[in-house]
């Protein structure tokens, strides 16, 4: 059973989610809406103009006679800067408290990557005064904090990156590995449900990747190194990225996806669309048929998402680090 506490944090949820259109509501509608007593409504939206969540917005006649405030959540409450590292380039958006794009831009890395990080990050405080987190999204293995390894940043293999950017813009953030990040996304997207189980392949500037999710889940795995298929020797032996792929399908890439496939059994493969998946997606089809004889075969889908997924995964995570907790038990 929840306590108080917890309840409250509910309730505030529940009012906070009828607000994410945009739309102003009164008390008397926002106890409709979300289902509330106007009493419990009531101490809320009080408590949440007092820390400036919400901003009354003017009034509405009401069937008591009395005019009802109106009131709208405040976009500005809280701020975000998400950003996307991968190869030379550096691209950061800044959400509104309601997940809104307010700005975005890219960056060309020309020598010091932390020191670009961290200066974006300063920039983005001076312009946004209701900044409070970040989101770094990076094609590197990472535990969360940590880069374990890199092979397109050797410089930051072995750096608490995340205690890095914190100390340095005094903002509180989220690190994650691109293809986590990514199915993240992909689940809210596809508003999957807690039994979906998805794999996801791309390739990328920084090589061949995975990730998946199961039971609604993405697995990480006991060393935060599931599907980073990279670290197989064979497969980065073969060369691949978003730049460089042969005429023909690697017998260690077919392997590798057929292999994944028997072991989760999955509802759903999805392949990032790429020339190299387009040009081998009946290949792979047919041999996953051969594997799944007698049986239904996981459903092979071409994607051109990846970047929405990478930005929704980013934009949860974001919204999640945002989410303030003000109102008191």
């Amino acid at each position: 059973m929840a306590d108080a506490g917890m309840l409250k944090q509910i309730n505030l949820q529940k009012i906070r989610n009828a607000f994410l259109a945009g739309e102003p509501f009164s008390k008397t509608e926002l106890a409709e809406k979300t289902g509330l007593s106007f009493p419990t409504v009531g101490k809320i939206v009080d408590e949440m103009v007092g820390t400036q969540q919400l901003q009354i917005v003017g009034t509405r006649n009401s069937s008591g006679g009395r005019c009802s405030r109106i009131y709208q959540y405040n976009a500005d409450f809280r701020n975000a800067i998400a950003m996307i590292l991968e190869g030379q380039n550096l691209d950061w958006f800044i959400l509104d408290s309601l997940g809104m794009t307010k700005n975005q831009g890219r960056i060309e890395i020309d020598g010091d990557l932390l020191g670009t990080l961290t200066g974006l990050l300063l920039q983005a405080r001076r312009q946004e005064p209701s900044l409070c987190c970040f989101c770094l999204g990076i094609a590197a293995n990472t535990n969360g904090e940590t880069v374990q390894q890199s092979f397109e940043y050797p410089q930051l293999k072995g750096m608490n990156l995340l205690k890095e950017l914190e100390c340095a813009s005094g903002l509180k953030g989220s690190l994650g590995n691109d293809m986590w990040i990514s199915a993240e996304g992909c689940w809210q997207r596809c508003r999957m449900n807690d039994h979906t189980t998805l794999i996801s392949f791309y390739l990328g500037s920084c090589g061949f990747g995975s990730s998946f999710v199961v039971g609604g889940k993405t697995i990480k795995g006991a060393h935060q190194v599931a599907g980073e298929i990279e670290l197989l020797p064979w497969i980065r032996e073969a060369g691949l990225n978003a730049n460089q792929w042969p005429d023909t399908l690697p017998e260690t890439i077919l392997r590798c996806i057929l292999t994944y496939a028997i072991i989760t059994d999955p509802d759903f493969i999805q392949l990032y669309t790429h020339p190299f998946f387009v040009d081998h997606f009946d290949e792979i089809q047919a041999q996953l048929n051969a594997c799944f004889a007698g049986v239904q075969p996981p459903a092979l889908l071409l994607s051109d998402d990846f970047r929405a997924d990478y930005e929704i995964g980013l934009s949860c995570r974001a919204m999640r680090l945002m989410n303030p907790q003000e109102v008191s038990a």
